[in-house]
């Protein structure tokens, strides 16, 4: 490994080249004052990107994560492995190829409930895969939990939205090309990478977005909170902490105010109380409205679901209900959908939620199961249509088995199940969720 230099608007950033590609991690790109916007952030010096990582402040900050009831996650993501926290500034890691030049950028945002989730974590991480490719990997932290979702001011999706316009800005420092971003996401980040697109705050900006487990629409029955709606949830989260105003509770301890959201959000849980808010401006209104408008972002989409999904039925409906609106609608960028069904070896749980991401990232030396000759094709082949998409809005290139877009003659996702070549329909991918939710359920 040795060492490069390079010059952002920011400030200068160490990073390190490391078998064919080059690593710069935990570079920060916004301020994060607790309950306040982003800040632009600017440093003297050479900042050195080549340590680990520090992620927000999050439940694995303060529970031992493996005497949970089910720690499944830990143990698939997590297990052996050390984080730092902190509450600001929020990083990037950034993954090139080690000659790029006007490579295309993927923004990753990493699911874990609004709650959740680190920017190195395993299998999306460091991922060298999209480097072999030619495609430059961001991964973006942003605040979580209470520091995200207090009083539905959105402070998380500011950070998101401060972080891709830090890249659109940078990017080409590190061998990017600004015009050819695309975001994407995986659970809670497929529903921020959303939220983002019905914003229309990055119109101009990205060319493309690929949301995996979290496309679509939450139900109308899951409608977010304005602060006004919120202000009972929050206000009894601040009583539990001891304070009685926004200003004492900018103050406190963040295991305190942590404990006080997290007792809160469990006892009087609602959908709402643990998702992005409508804040006027970010989220402006109703989702719905703004789709019934056509206010989102015309670009190209892949929208994936898992066969046994987190709440299945519902996350693929999301995804079903917004490629037949985007079919339905004149003049719009092609929407492809894809069913992951593929049973990852050495686990009773088939495709369970986030199983494609050691897919679509490749990360797969850093998993402890015996992958098979299939999940490594399945894998290149997942990146390959990955890479394409982020190069020209359209997954299909050479030697790829042909992946048309959703329209309303063609309503069929492209099967990843590491044995068809094919695609499926609703039908299909209904009677697969049918079947986990009454004999295969996943981990929650």
């Amino acid at each position: 490994m040795s060492e490069l230099v390079i010059r952002t608007s920011c400030g200068s950033v160490r990073g390190e080249r490391r078998e064919g590609s080059c690593l710069f991690s935990g570079i920060p790109y916004a301020e994060t004052p607790r309950f306040e916007p982003p800040r632009p952030l600017r440093w003297e010096g050479v900042l050195d990107a080549t340590g680990q990582e520090t992620d927000c402040w999050q439940y694995a900050a303060f529970r031992d994560e493996s005497k949970d009831e089910n720690p499944f996650y830990y143990n698939e993501f997590r297990k052996g492995l050390t984080f730092q926290y902190e509450e600001s500034p929020m990083r990037l890691t950034i993954t090139t190829p080690e000659q790029a030049e006007n490579c295309p950028v993927l923004v990753f945002i990493h699911g874990g409930g609004h709650e959740t989730g680190t920017i190195g974590e395993p299998p999306y991480g460091r991922s060298r895969e999209y480097a072999k490719r030619g495609v430059i990997l961001v991964s973006v932290g942003y605040r979580l939990n209470v520091l995200h979702l207090y009083r539905s001011r959105n402070y998380g999706l500011m950070d998101q939205l401060a972080a891709i316009r830090w890249v659109h800005e940078n990017i080409r420092a590190f061998g990017g090309d600004p015009d050819k971003i695309t975001i994407m996401g995986q659970s809670a980040g497929a529903m921020s990478v959303m939220d983002l697109c019905y914003s229309n705050a990055l119109k101009g900006i990205v060319k493309g977005a690929i949301c995996m487990s979290g496309g679509g629409l939450v139900p109308a029955i899951a409608k977010p909170w304005t602060e006004e709606q919120s202000k009972a949830f929050w206000d009894n989260v601040e009583r539990r902490a001891g304070v009685s105003s926004e200003e004492e509770a900018k103050k406190l301890p963040i295991e305190t105010l942590w404990n006080a959201w997290y007792a809160e959000s469990r006892e009087n849980w609602s959908f709402a109380a643990v998702q992005p808010g409508i804040d006027g401006t970010i989220i402006p209104e109703l989702p719905q409205k703004r789709r019934a408008r056509g206010k989102i972002l015309n670009i190209p989409m892949i929208l994936g679901v898992t066969s046994q999904d987190f709440m299945p039925a519902i996350i693929f409906e999301m995804a079903y209900s917004h490629a037949m609106w985007s079919a339905a609608r004149k003049n719009r960028a092609p929407v492809y959908g894809y069913l992951f069904d593929r049973t990852p070896p050495g686990e009773l749980y088939k495709a369970y939620h986030a199983a494609d991401l050691w897919y679509m990232f490749g990360e797969m030396d850093k998993c402890w199961r015996p992958w098979e000759q299939t999940d490594y094709e399945l894998r290149d082949q997942m990146i390959d249509y990955a890479a394409n998409f982020a190069r020209c809005g359209d997954p299909n290139g050479e030697g790829l088995p042909r992946w048309p877009a959703f329209t309303l003659t063609q309503r069929r996702f492209r099967l990843f199940d590491g044995e068809s070549e094919g695609c499926v329909g609703p039908g299909f991918c209904r009677a697969r969720m049918r079947r986990t939710l009454l004999r295969e359920k996943g981990p929650m």
